[in-house]
């Protein structure tokens, strides 16, 4: 069973620290599939704020999503962007992070890269 810390550390890199409207969410999308150049520097800004957890979380994130530790950030980083920006992880993927009760069983399949 996934651990709440890992959830909500993917809600907070999801939402950046806010919750996004459904249309903010889409243009987001939209623009990350549409611009290589956002692309990289949200990926960027994703690895930093990742490699800035601690060792602790680190480890367990990894676990959870069948990532080599040493590689974790940018695997997770890479999986996270590309879901979102191909529709893998859904506005309602998003909104389920938010939810105790709800099924985020595909947002995990997609971190882990099935």
């Amino acid at each position: 069973m996934i651990r709440l810390p890992a959830l909500l550390g993917i809600s907070v890199i999801l939402a950046g620290c806010t919750t996004m409207s459904q249309g903010e969410y889409k243009t987001a999308q939209t623009t990350l599939a549409g611009s290589p150049a956002l692309k990289r520097e949200t990926m960027n800004s994703c690895i930093k704020d990742e490699n800035a957890r601690s060792a602790k979380d680190k480890a367990e994130m990894a676990a959870v999503f069948n990532i080599d530790p040493k590689n974790y950030a940018a695997t997770f980083c890479k999986r996270l962007i590309n879901g979102m920006a191909s529709n893998r992880i859904t506005y309602q993927d998003y909104v389920n992070l938010d939810s105790r009760t709800a099924d985020n069983s595909k947002l995990i399949r997609v971190l882990q890269g099935r």
